[in-house]
């Protein structure tokens, strides 16, 4: 490492530990009070870079929160770990902060004592999953953004780093000022015993009062002087909160291995699971008739690099809400997406060419084109690219940002967007911002079947490049249009040993299946993080979905809810994954699955796969 001392300053949350009830209060704001609580997992990581890199360079570490009083904990644990000082904001005002209000607090926060060097975020968190705070913070402060990271080292005036994404990787230089989000698998977790924390008295406590001293550098920070903290000056809200409705109709069998395999195939026929396996596409309804003209106001569709899979069923949700509000649909799109006319048969009355795809010029490019347009609404893809121009734009425009949403509907032009929020619940979330902006899991909305495609209005806005970034070596992994594709997907847990895969091939095999994982499987390595499904990962649909040796937590089933049909193999008759389940097996799953393959072989009319594959 070479270069001058850093001030790095890590921003931290507290969450609650597990589960937590997912109800509201009096004020229409979650209900987190009583829960056991915790630092968040990703933020561990950004303390562990932050306390790294500011000792190694000879600089200082500074790790702030904001958050009620307890929240002081999560500081004690980071001042425990190495940090060299660390802030807390607490204020009532703040309550109920949207991500924006948020991301306006912590900027000014963190610069309250002058700028850092760098800004180290973690890449999402367990309760929320918004994955935007990092970059509207690097919007409020004029910074680049980069994340998340796997390796990042700070060089004179740059930071070199590797960005994790779905299923690639690629080296970045950044310029420093920057803010920077950590991956969960960058490094060790900052985690210090509570024996060795210091007490809370160590930590500097401010309110917002002190945010809005004229004199303050924090005071420029945009928004930061409104005084408008908390529900009240929040764009997006949390209006309701509703229970997950459980589709599913457990049957669960005990006893000998080879009898529950017998049993179970025997259900599964009798369901009608292995029809859905042939060879065909289930759309559900078509995509709405081409608009005949583009109509204002519009539904902008950020159509960036991702699946087609993925485009195809935004786009499709795009025109259903489009047709309801009387609008229209205009995608843009970056250089190497699909043609125009291919997007006006997804869904797309008009397309609209980025010419360069970075995302920081790129938002401020759409964002001048969409002042002259103001339209309804601007949806993307829950993936980093998307993520980081939509955070800016929800910055610029002072809209917010509805996150991560699993579905959205429309009374008349207002958009409500349903997210899970804890204990099995979904959280209904509106905007009162103009535009209303949205990202969604693509891999849980509809596949509507394309329309007839016409050549649509195109047009190309130009996009200068960013003098602060660079990239370069991209590797791609090919890891997650597989799992988009798959009619039928195996995810595993920590019940099976990364050494123990190769017993999984026949039922893979046999099925067509591709591997998936948990969040736990690919913090450790054992399977790349484009396997990774859940709400911090992706977000699948297959005919088929067998869970073997996974507990079945809420944060992982969300990316599985629209499987056709669940089967669980777990040991343990208490987990949850056998609520949430079609079919169980309560078994070690070494033990069960030479029977399950066994019988599945003569259902699909391949009973000497296993043999052939055991002996090859």
């Amino acid at each position: 490492m070479t270069g001058r001392p850093l001030r790095v300053t890590a921003l931290v949350k507290q969450v609650p530990k597990g589960e937590h009830s997912g109800r509201l209060d009096a004020d229409g704001r979650l209900e987190r009070s009583g829960a056991v609580a915790e630092m968040n997992p990703w933020c561990r990581r950004a303390v562990a870079q932050a306390v790294r890199l500011a000792a190694e360079s000879g600089g200082h570490s500074t790790v702030v929160t904001m958050g009620p009083p307890a929240a002081v904990d999560v500081l004690r644990e980071a001042l425990a770990w190495g940090a060299d000082s660390a802030v807390q904001l607490s204020d009532a005002a703040l309550a109920g902060s949207d991500c924006l209000i948020t991301a306006r607090a912590l900027a000014a926060t963190a610069t309250l004592d002058g700028r850092p060097d760098l800004i180290l975020v973690g890449a999402s968190s367990v309760d929320g999953s918004t994955g935007a705070v990092g970059a509207m913070i690097a919007e409020l402060l004029g910074l680049p953004y980069i994340g998340p990271v796997l390796k990042v080292e700070p060089e004179g005036v740059l930071l070199r780093a590797t960005v994790q994404h779905d299923d690639w990787t690629e080296s970045v230089e950044v310029e420093l000022p920057a803010v920077v989000a950590v991956a969960e698998r960058s490094c060790d977790p900052c985690k210090a015993p509570v024996d060795n924390w210091p007490p809370a008295t160590a930590v500097r406590r401010i309110s917002t009062t002190d945010l809005l001293q004229p004199d303050s550098q924090a005071a420029t920070a945009e928004g930061s002087a409104s005084g408008r903290w908390g529900l009240q000056g929040s764009p997006t809200k949390v209006a309701g909160v509703r229970p997950i409705a459980l589709k599913r109709d457990p049957v669960i069998f005990r006893g000998a291995p080879q009898v529950q395999a017998a049993r179970a195939v025997a259900e599964l026929l009798a369901r009608g699971c292995f029809d859905e396996l042939e060879l065909r596409q289930d759309f559900e309804d078509p995509v709405p008739a081409t608009s005949e003209s583009v109509r204002l106001p519009e539904v902008v569709v950020l159509v960036g690099p991702g699946p087609d899979l993925g485009v195809r069923a935004l786009l499709g949700e795009a025109a259903v809400l489009a047709a309801g509000a009387g609008a229209s649909v205009t995608a843009v799109r970056t250089g190497d997406c699909a043609d125009a006319r291919e997007l006006s048969g997804w869904g797309a009355d008009a397309v609209l060419t980025l010419s360069s795809d970075e995302p920081r010029p790129a938002a401020a490019a759409l964002g001048r084109w969409m002042a002259a347009r103001s339209p309804l609404a601007v949806l993307g893809a829950a993936a980093p690219w998307d993520r980081e121009v939509l955070a800016r734009l929800g910055v610029a425009f002072g809209a917010g940002l509805m996150s991560d949403l699993v579905s959205l509907s429309a009374d008349g032009t207002r958009l409500t967007g349903l997210k899970p929020s804890g204990g099995g619940t979904l959280a209904e979330i509106v905007s009162h911002g103009s535009p209303q902006i949205a990202t969604l899991r693509t891999g849980l909305l509809p596949l509507r079947s394309p329309r007839l495609p016409v050549q649509p209005p195109h047009a190309v806005l130009a996009v200068d490049p960013d003098p602060a970034i660079r990239r370069t070596d991209r590797r791609t992994g090919g890891e997650g249009d597989a799992l988009d594709r798959a009619r039928v997907v195996i995810g595993v847990g920590r019940g099976v040993d990364p050494t123990q895969y190769g017993e999984l091939e026949p039922v893979r095999l046999l099925l067509g299946a591709e591997l998936a994982a948990t969040r736990k499987v690919t913090d450790q390595g054992w399977l790349p993080h484009g396997r990774q499904v859940g709400i911090t990962g992706r977000s699948v649909s297959p005919r088929i979905y067998l869970a073997v040796g996974l507990s079945g937590n809420q944060n992982h089933l969300v990316g599985t809810s629209r499987a056709g049909t669940v089967i669980a193999v777990n040991s343990d008759p208490a987990a949850p994954i056998f609520a949430h389940c079609d079919v169980g097996l309560v078994a070690d799953w070494q033990e069960v699955m030479p029977h399950l393959v066994e019988q599945l072989g003569l259902v699909t009319g391949l009973p000497d796969l296993e043999r052939h594959v055991t002996t090859v």
